[in-house]
C-alpha cells in the first residue's frame, strides 16, 4: 500500500491538471511583474488615453492626433498617436475615473501609477488569451489534460509572459479578437469569424496575415472571398477615414512599419523582390488549392496556415519583441495537436532561448534591468539602472560565450523553421508523426511550461537582468 501511495503521488507530481497552487504562483509572479517592470510604451499611450479625454472635453476630438504630435497638453512622452482611434478610446475610457477623480480632488496621478493602471488592459487581455487557448484546445480534439493545460501553458510562455507582464506591451488586445475569431471558425461561421477579424485588425495589422489564408482554405468562390475581405474592413474604413488628413504623424509611422514587409527580399531577375509578401503568396496559394478530407484534416491546416503566416513574418522582418505573442497560440496549439510532441518541447526552447539572446543584441539597453525603472519599487530602491554610469547589459553577458552571436541566430531561426518544417500536416498526421513511427507519449505538461518558463525567462532574462542590477546598486 505504502508503494502504491508513493507512485500516485508522484503521478500526480508530474501528471494531471493545473493545481490550485500552481495558479496561485504564476499569479504572484504575474503580480509582481506587473508591478515591478514597465516599458516606456505603456506610458506614453497612458498619457494618450489622457490627451484623448482633454481633447474631446475641448471640443477638438478629431484633433487628437495633431494634439499629440505637436504636444498641445504637454507631458513629457516621446512619441505622438500611431494606432487606430478606437485604441485610444479604450484607454480613455478606462483612465476616465482617475480624471474625474483629479478633476475632483486637485492632485494629479503619477505617471508610474497611470501606467501601472494601464498595464491592467493588456493584462487581462492577455489572461482572455490564455483562457481561448484552453478553449480552442477542446475544439480541435485535444486530450482532457492537454486542454486543461492551454491557458497556462499561454501564460507561462516566456514570450507572452515578457511582453505583456515585464513589458506592459498591449499586442494581447488584438490577439484576443483572433483567437476568438478561429472559434468561430472551427465552429464554421465564416461571417462572425469575419467580423472579429476585423475587431483585431483594427488594434494591429497582424491578424490581416492569418485571415486571408484561412478565408481561402474554406471559400473558393471569387464572390464570397471578396465578401469576407469586405466584412473584415467593417471597423478600420470607417475609423481610419474619420480622422483622414489630421493624423499627426501617425500615416508616416504605419508607412514606416509597413516598409518592413518590403525591406527583406530575394534578388528577382529584373527586380528584387519582397521575401515575407513572396512568402504569403505561396502561403495563400497554397490555402487555395488544399481540400480537407475531413474536419481533424481542416483544423490541423487551418493552424498550419497560422502558424506558417507568421513564421515568415518573424523570419523576414525586422521585429519589436512583443510583436512575437501573435505566434504563441499556433505554436502552442498545434504541439498540442501532436501525438509524440515531446521533440518539440526542445526546439521550442532553443527558439525561446534565441528570442531572449537576440533581443538582448538588438536592442541593447531598453529591455532588461531598466525596465525596472518604470516599476513601483524603484522610487523606494531609488537607484536607476539606466541612468547608471559603465552599466552592463544582458549581450554583455552573452557574449562573453564564444561564437554565441553566431550561434543565436541558428536557435531562434532553427527553432522557427523546424516546428514549421516538422508540424506539416500530412494526412491525418504530421511529418514529425510519420518519422516517429506509430504510438503516443506520454508528456508532463506541468514540467514542459514550468520548465521552459524557468530556463528560458528566468535563465535568459531575469537572472542576467537581476545580475546586472546588483551590480548597479553595489550589492555585487
Amino acid at each position: 500500500m505504502e508503494l502504491q501511495k508513493k507512485k500516485l503521488t508522484r503521478c500526480e507530481l508530474f501528471y494531471g491538471g493545473p493545481s490550485r497552487l500552481e495558479i496561485v504562483l504564476f499569479g504572484l509572479a504575474a503580480a509582481f511583474c506587473w508591478l515591478a517592470f514597465a516599458h516606456p510604451d505603456i506610458q506614453e499611450t497612458a498619457r494618450h488615453g489622457y490627451i484623448l479625454i482633454r481633447s474631446t472635453l475641448d471640443g477638438n476630438f478629431f484633433g487628437f492626433f495633431e494634439d499629440t504630435f505637436y504636444r498641445t497638453y504637454g507631458y513629457g512622452y516621446v512619441n505622438a498617436a500611431h494606432y487606430n482611434i478606437l485604441m485610444y478610446i479604450l484607454y480613455a475610457l478606462w483612465e476616465l475615473p482617475l480624471y474625474i477623480i483629479e478633476q475632483i480632488g486637485g492632485f494629479a496621478f503619477s505617471d508610474v501609477f497611470l501606467s501601472m493602471w494601464c498595464k491592467a488592459i493588456g493584462v487581462g487581455f492577455y489572461l482572455g488569451c490564455g483562457l481561448l487557448c484552453g478553449r480552442l484546445a477542446q475544439q480541435i480534439g485535444c486530450s482532457k489534460e492537454a486542454s486543461a493545460w492551454a491557458p497556462l501553458l499561454f501564460w507561462l510562455n516566456p514570450i507572452s509572459f515578457f511582453s505583456t507582464l515585464v513589458m506592459g506591451q498591449y499586442d494581447s488586445i488584438a490577439l484576443l479578437f483572433l483567437l476568438w475569431a478561429l472559434t468561430a471558425y472551427f465552429d464554421k461561421k465564416y461571417l462572425r469569424f469575419s467580423l472579429l477579424m476585423g475587431v483585431g485588425m483594427v488594434f494591429k495589422f497582424f491578424p490581416l496575415f492569418v485571415f486571408v489564408p484561412l478565408i481561402l482554405l474554406v471559400e473558393k468562390r471569387f464572390l464570397h472571398i471578396v465578401k469576407y475581405l469586405a466584412v473584415s474592413m467593417w471597423l478600420y474604413i470607417p475609423t481610419t477615414l474619420l480622422f483622414a488628413g489630421r493624423t499627426g504623424d501617425a500615416a508616416f509611422f504605419n508607412q514606416l512599419m509597413t516598409d518592413r514587409l518590403f525591406a527583406s527580399t530575394f534578388a528577382g531577375g529584373a527586380m528584387d523582390y519582397s521575401a515575407f509578401g513572396f512568402m504569403m503568396v505561396l502561403i495563400c496559394a497554397a490555402a487555395f488549392f488544399l481540400r480537407p478530407a475531413d474536419t481533424a484534416q481542416w483544423q490541423r491546416w487551418s493552424l498550419y496556415l497560422g502558424l506558417a503566416a507568421f513564421t515568415a513574418l518573424f523570419t523576414f522582418v525586422l521585429w519589436h519583441p512583443q510583436w512575437l505573442i501573435m505566434l504563441v497560440p499556433f505554436l502552442l496549439l498545434t504541439t498540442l495537436q501532436q501525438s509524440r510532441p515531446m521533440g518539440f518541447a526542445y526546439i521550442e526552447l532553443a527558439f525561446y532561448i534565441g528570442f531572449f539572446v537576440m533581443m538582448a543584441m538588438l536592442y541593447p539597453r531598453a529591455l532588461e534591468g531598466n525596465l525596472f525603472d518604470m516599476g513601483v519599487f524603484q522610487p523606494l530602491v531609488g537607484i536607476s539602472f539606466s541612468g547608471a554610469d559603465a552599466v552592463q547589459h544582458n549581450a554583455f553577458y552573452f557574449q562573453l560565450i564564444p561564437y554565441m552571436k553566431q550561434i543565436v541566430p541558428i536557435l531562434f531561426y532553427g527553432g522557427l523553421l523546424s516546428g514549421l518544417l516538422f508540424k506539416l500536416p500530412m494526412g491525418n498526421s504530421t511529418a514529425a508523426e510519420r518519422l516517429g513511427g506509430n504510438g503516443t507519449e506520454k508528456v508532463s505538461w506541468r514540467v514542459w511550461s514550468w520548465g521552459t518558463f524557468a530556463v528560458a525567462f528566468g535563465g535568459f532574462w531575469a537572472v542576467p537582468s537581476l545580475f546586472s542590477y546588483l551590480k548597479v546598486t553595489g550589492l555585487l
